[in-house]
């Protein structure tokens, strides 16, 4: 049975030594003294590879997948043997696994940030080299705090309305390592506020110069969390201009082969920030959309994209070439060769220990995602221009044509584009909240291949279904009387 997260606090810190050093087994690992842990700066850098080891964990997998079997863009095949059915016939309750380990693992990720924030300033700096090293560290945990948090925000409260939000349902907030918190729910408004107040922190002690591909935090991933957090926010001028920043000193990926190399080797010009992984150090495979069986000599995916979501792609798209594969696929009695899976997770061959595994860096901010907040950031605030003018310098860059829209059509051809540059990237669902859209499933590629009918690919929900917003895990609904659930 999955831990309840306020009861995994007292062990977070334990956990997180564990993770990070070897030197640190001599200390009882469910009970290790403040005192103790926090003396130098080598244990401060302890902590700081125990919290990227634990956000390289709640990244990418199923932590980034579960919201998009959830969606619209995707038909689960005939042999997907109910992974993910829950989610994708949205009969899931707040039992559901996935969505355990989500909201949990995030909160012990936040918890061993609160750690390091509660007991950092014990340590002084010897000179100006370790005391900017205590401030960076300072600097990343307020940064991973507020990514987390919001990351839970756009899975379990409803969209952010600024005239609503202070009586909107927000998350139950910690601030400390306390063993024995049982918070109540803030407001929304009250969770965004600590997320930008732990942005601003950030801001103050962190000072690492951007640069692509960063397996540590950057200055320019505050910008880029920022900029995604304003959107949401309806901050829509500031969204735009902290956009601008990366889209400026990010450049695209503008060839096939540019573009190839991001999926299959994590690498590229775009990527503002990867989570690090090596062959002995990896974490949540993606093997859902693209996976081989030897007994077949043939592909046997569990969910296939949906044909209206290839179709959305127009000859000379780069995307179109590098995000989707069409290969001999057989599921169960079914074989087919005229069915394209996405491509996005091939496998990168430098994190393989055997030919057939699907392990990647989660690429969680890179410079694509700045031309849509720009681009729908500014439609939001009455500049079609510049909103047109985003959109169409994503476009033409991928190897699209311009489009030529306003008012209703340009905004659904900024939505469009969020779907063709964001496929699979668990990116989805958070788009149809922040729009307030429904969805509805048509159109599967080939109908012997797929699950049919309802629940399948006649499914359709409103923007008001209780299950756009996730529903507390039942451990901690019922450990904690405090909080309210969504669902109630």
């Amino acid at each position: 049975m999955m831990r309840n997260i306020f009861k995994t606090v007292l062990l977070s810190s334990a956990l997180t030594l564990t993770v990070s050093s070897c030197e640190m087994d001599q200390y009882p690992n469910d009970s290790i003294s403040a005192e103790t842990a926090w003396q130098s700066v080598d244990d401060a850098i302890k902590f700081r590879n125990g919290i990227y080891s634990y956000f390289k964990s709640i990244n990418g997998g199923y932590f980034m997948y579960t919201a998009d079997l959830q969606s619209d863009l995707f038909n689960a095949t005939v042999s997907y043997s109910n992974r993910g059915g829950d989610m994708h016939r949205w009969d899931f309750e707040a039992s559901q696994y996935d969505i355990e380990d989500i909201w949990q693992y995030n909160y012990v990720t936040i918890n061993n940030c609160n750690n390091i924030l509660s007991n950092i300033d014990a340590i002084t700096g010897e000179d100006e080299e370790e005391t900017a090293t205590l401030n960076m560290i300072k600097g990343e945990a307020y940064l991973m705090r507020a990514i987390c948090y919001h990351t839970l925000a756009t899975r379990f409260t409803k969209d952010y309305e600024p005239a609503s939000a202070s009586s909107t349902l927000g998350l139950p907030l910690m601030t400390a390592p306390d063993p024995n918190s049982k918070p109540s729910r803030s407001t929304l408004a009250e969770t965004y506020q600590l997320i930008k107040e732990d942005i601003n922190n950030a801001r103050t002690y962190l000072k690492t110069a951007g640069e692509a591909n960063a397996i540590y935090f950057t200055v320019d991933v505050i910008n880029a969390l920022e900029a995604r957090v304003d959107l949401y926010m309806h901050n829509y001028a500031s969204a735009v201009n902290l956009a601008k920043g990366l889209i400026a000193n990010y450049p695209l990926d503008t060839d096939v082969d540019a573009l190839s190399s991001m999926w299959l080797n994590d690498e590229s010009s775009e990527v503002i920030y990867r989570t690090f992984q090596s062959v002995d150090e990896r974490a949540n495979s993606t093997g859902i959309y693209l996976q081989y069986s030897t007994a077949t000599e043939s592909f046997s995916p569990d969910f296939v994209p949906s044909q209206w979501v290839y179709d959305l792609y127009e000859d000379g798209d780069i995307r179109k070439e590098v995000f989707y594969r069409k290969d001999k696929i057989t599921c169960l009695e079914v074989t087919t060769e005229d069915v394209y899976m996405l491509n996005k997770y091939p496998g990168n061959p430098a994190l393989k220990k055997s030919e057939y595994e699907y392990y990647h860096m989660a690429k969680i901010f890179r410079s694509a995602e700045a031309y849509l907040i720009a681009a729908e950031a500014s439609y939001m605030n009455n500049d079609e221009t510049n909103a047109l003018s985003y959109l169409n310098d994503l476009r033409t860059q991928r190897g699209a044509s311009e489009v030529s829209a306003s008012g209703a059509a340009l905004l659904q051809e900024i939505k469009n584009e969020w779907i063709r540059e964001f496929v699979g990237e668990g990116q989805r669902m958070n788009d149809l909240k922040r729009w307030h859209d429904g969805m509805q499933r048509s159109n599967p590629q080939q109908e012997s291949l797929v699950m049919t009918g309802e629940g399948f690919t006649t499914l359709s929900k409103t923007a008001d279904d209780m299950r756009m917003v996730w529903e507390i895990p039942n451990n901690d609904l019922n450990a904690n009387s405090n909080l309210v659930g969504n669902w109630e």
